[in-house]
């Protein structure tokens, strides 16, 4: 019963995201065209430029938009009138906070994935990757040669990676509390949802901030070169991904707890 919760919840956000998910590729494709014709004259420059300008928009903006999505369908199918069908099908809380958790997490990998698709699209040459990894290595080189610099910071890399990972899902798991604690109370429950988000995002960062500082202060590092860098920057990226899984953890539980014990369908 789990898959079929998780299907139809991912086919739920999936639907909304079609629309973006297709005028995406169409976008790239047009602008890849026009870039193989090499046409000239002013009204095509015009095109070009808002072919470009609105492909970039919807690079920056479409992370944003699968977050809404996301957000909108967990409050519709867990805390409003939807909620009152969800919460009587034959899984128990874990399973429908998991279902929605995971199918959010899944669209989210979906929309970076097209994007990154779409990009090499629109702008991919042999050409252009040659000179953009020259240009980094030449950067590189600069501050340190690039074989060692790969050897010394390869780790970072991979940590610094999983750390974006964690702290979106921190950041998931932050919002959907909020949405939590704010639908627990009888009235103006959209209004205490944002409250409680914004309050306890604050309230994290300030603890985060201030347990980073004093590991920082008891760790008495000193930066002399590039492998000292590097083992602080291992050491504070590992501090932010136990912090976010800790807090994943917490809110997962005080979500279920929410769920048991103060729901408050609309």
């Amino acid at each position: 019963m789990f898959l079929k919760v998780f299907k139809y919840d991912f086919k739920a956000i999936f639907f909304k995201f079609l629309p973006i998910l297709a005028i995406f590729p169409v976008i790239a494709v047009i602008i890849r065209i026009m870039s193989l014709m090499n046409i000239d004259g002013v009204f095509v420059g015009m095109i070009w430029g808002a072919l470009n300008g609105l492909f970039i928009l919807g690079f920056v903006l479409i992370s944003f938009y699968t977050l809404v999505i996301c957000i909108m369908r967990y409050t519709k199918s867990l805390f409003r009138d939807q909620g009152y069908l969800t919460h009587t099908l034959p899984v128990n809380k874990h399973q429908l906070l998991l279902s929605q958790i995971l199918a959010d997490v899944l669209m989210e990998f979906i929309s970076v994935l097209v994007v990154v698709l779409c990009f090499f699209i629109a702008y991919y040459r042999p050409s252009l990757l040659a000179s953009i990894l020259t240009f980094i290595n030449e950067i590189l080189e600069i501050f340190i040669p690039v074989e060692k610099f790969y050897n010394i910071f390869g780790g970072t890399i991979v940590l610094f990676v999983f750390s974006i990972i964690f702290s979106f899902l921190q950041n998931l798991f932050v919002i959907y509390t909020g949405i939590a604690i704010g639908h627990s109370f009888p009235k103006n429950k959209g209004i205490l949802s944002v409250v409680f988000c914004i309050a306890i995002n604050y309230g994290l960062g300030f603890f985060t901030g201030i347990a980073s500082l004093i590991v920082g202060v008891l760790g008495d590092f000193v930066v002399l070169n590039p492998s000292d860098f590097a083992r602080l920057a291992n050491h504070y990226l590992l501090i932010n991904i136990i912090e976010s899984i800790l807090i994943c953890v917490g809110a997962y539980f005080f979500d279920i707890y929410l769920m048991k014990n103060k729901l408050n369908l609309e």
